[in-house]
């Protein structure tokens, strides 16, 4: 039976939030980065982050290469890898600094 204080249609809990869908995959992504312009910027700076640790990483394991083989072969590769990173950090640091409002 229903409560004759609840109008119709209503489910009587005034002032709660219905719960969020599980796996909202928008909710958990602006959780991360944030909305509007800090997500613009969030996402360079995540850029240039992982730009540098990746391409650190690749050039000490190349560099430890070198060191335990004794052969400067290696050398170049370390050479082709930061030729891939470098424009990418040049370029989100660009976007960054270069906007105009």
């Amino acid at each position: 039976m229903a409560d004759p204080k609840v109008p119709e249609g209503t489910s009587g809990s005034v002032g709660k939030k219905a719960p969020e869908p599980r796996g909202n995959a928008a909710g958990k992504i602006t959780e991360n980065i944030g909305t509007g312009e800090n997500a613009k910027n969030s996402i360079v700076w995540m850029t240039i982050t992982w730009s540098f640790i990746i391409a650190g990483t690749l050039s000490l394991l190349l560099f430890s290469l070198v060191v335990a083989e004794k052969d400067f072969k290696y050398l170049d590769e370390i050479k082709s890898v930061w030729s891939i990173f470098i424009p990418l950090i040049t370029l989100a640091l660009g976007y960054a600094f270069g906007k105009n409002k």
